[in-house]
């Protein structure tokens, strides 16, 4: 990817510093200001090459990398809730789900998240690029839907698109599914199966690419990147794999032979010193009924799919007339557990849950390998585009501008949040983690239980160290991150050292 200013460009920013403006074209009229490529991929964890979250395991993501590689990396990027909806009304309105009040993941059709009175009025990223003069464009998952194999439903708002595609009511177009004896097999219960008969399910698909839904959604940004546009353009695009069903092309199962899996290094009863979320089961029905490494695999050949399509994508933007003077960010929008903590999926405060790729290219700013190792979070994402393209950032915005990094990859940060609502438990309870550099602290208020993992000694969250006298001033450190968001929250009697 060609990484620098035009003449032009150059000129301008150096014209915007020279009065004391630092933005990115700060001082462009609209027509000039740097369009943004937005790519959200589902479910993709730390496993993609540049993480390195698996390395027992080869995964192949040969064009992520190699966008990653021409880009600014933050290897200690999170999630702001692990689930879907959640995460990404998060992201996009700004607006951390911790103070918001959206806890849990909402079915059915429309934006519910205007439902909630801190979000009512709130301007969402998109329509702060639309109201201020630029084209908006999206397709495929981008706010939270109901995709393939459901109802392809969508929570955007259809206001705030010039264009969406399919349609900004349907986030997908069509999915195929792999055989019922694939994905069903009868050598396995499930009558008993997580998930019932509905969507859990692995296996490849004889099909074609260009079979795929993601393949026709990023078709469709392609397309876009092929025309002149008049406006500079806020294009977003939603890739809905590897999100389950894990079923992709034969193909991309082909590069993990089931006799080449590694499975993620576990530690037997690691639960016994941290909270069982209520999904323990899943992981003993995936051991059970010898599912493991076919889950491995699908996970790891809808990744390399997803990859792909990315690449496809990315291809198409470096080619065409946009590649110079185009923001680019590429995230996903949660984790997603293996088996590591037994657990599958996500839905959990651990790392597997919430760490997560996020690569940012900007021309003429950053710089080709550069890598941030400081907590962040893609509640950042807003305001770090607002401020890049010269805007003034809007008053509710939970995040903090990545600008600072991205010039400086040892600029100081404040430490990360995640929250989730476990629903599903008998007694519903929620949960906060605070991501620092080094550690890893969780509070669940309503069972008054606290984890704390260190990652330098402890870099697969198997030793809670909570409740070791030694630490109680780093619980106290991580504790005050809490209470800037959440003032309100209060612990019981310490029983720390006891």
């Amino acid at each position: 990817m060609k990484n620098f200013y035009s003449i032009k460009q150059y000129i301008l920013v150096l014209l915007g510093l020279l009065v004391g403006y630092t933005g990115y074209g700060q001082r462009c009229t609209p027509d000039e200001k740097p369009n943004i490529l937005f790519i959200a991929v589902d479910d993709m964890n730390d496993w993609v090459g540049f993480l390195d979250g698996n390395p027992g395991m080869k995964i192949h993501t040969p064009n992520i990398d190699r966008f990653a590689a021409s880009s600014m990396i933050f290897t200690n990027a999170h999630t702001p809730a692990p689930a879907c909806a959640p995460a990404r009304t998060a992201i996009l309105t700004g607006v951390h789900h911790a103070r918001s009040g959206v806890g849990n993941v909402y079915w059915g059709d429309g934006p519910k998240w205007r439902e909630f009175p801190a979000l009512k009025d709130v301007e969402t990223l998109e329509q702060f690029f639309k109201n201020r003069g630029y084209k908006t464009l999206g397709a495929g998952k981008i706010y939270h839907s109901q995709a393939p194999p459901w109802t392809a439903t969508s929570q955007a708002e259809p206001a705030n698109w010039d264009f969406y595609f399919p349609s900004a009511y349907i986030s997908h177009p069509f999915q195929i599914r792999a055989p019922k004896e694939v994905i069903y097999p009868p050598d396995v219960d499930n009558e008993s199966r997580p998930g019932g008969k509905g969507w859990w399910t692995w296996g490849p698909i004889q099909v074609p690419d260009n079979k795929m839904a993601d393949y026709h959604v990023v078709d469709w940004a392609r397309y876009q990147l092929s025309q002149e546009h008049k406006k500079p353009f806020f294009l977003a695009a939603g890739v809905w794999k590897p999100h389950d069903p894990w079923e992709v092309p034969r193909k991309y199962f082909d590069l993990y032979p089931l006799d080449s899996i590694v499975l993620p290094v576990c530690k037997e009863n690691d639960l016994d010193d941290a909270v069982d979320h209520g999904r323990r089961w899943i992981f003993q029905w995936v051991v059970d009924n010898h599912q493991w490494k076919k889950i491995v695999q699908a996970y790891a050949a809808a990744i390399t799919f997803s990859d792909a399509m990315v690449g496809r994508l990315l291809d198409a933007f470096e080619n065409s007339q946009y590649a110079d003077n185009t923001i680019v960010v590429l995230w996903s929008d949660h984790g997603m557990h293996m088996g590591e903590k037994e657990n599958f999926e996500k839905f959990t405060l651990w790392e597997e849950s919430t760490r997560v790729p996020l690569v940012i290219s900007v021309p003429g700013l950053t710089r080709a390998g550069s890598r941030c190792d400081q907590p962040v979070s893609l509640m950042d994402i807003y305001p770090t585009l607002a401020e890049l393209t010269g805007f003034e950032r809007p008053s509710h915005l939970d995040g903090q501008s990545l600008v600072p990094q991205i010039k400086d990859p040892e600029a100081g940060r404040k430490p990360v949040i995640t929250s989730y609502k476990f629903a599903w438990a008998e007694k519903p309870f929620s949960g906060h983690a605070v991501r620092s550099r080094r550690y890893r602290y969780i509070y669940y208020p309503e069972i008054n239980r606290e984890e704390l993992y260190d990652h330098e000694t402890d870099p697969n969250e198997w030793d809670n160290i909570a409740y070791q006298k030694a630490y109680k001033s780093i619980i106290d450190e991580h504790r005050a991150i809490l209470l800037e968001m959440m003032p309100d929250l209060s612990w019981e009697e310490d029983t720390h050292g006891q």
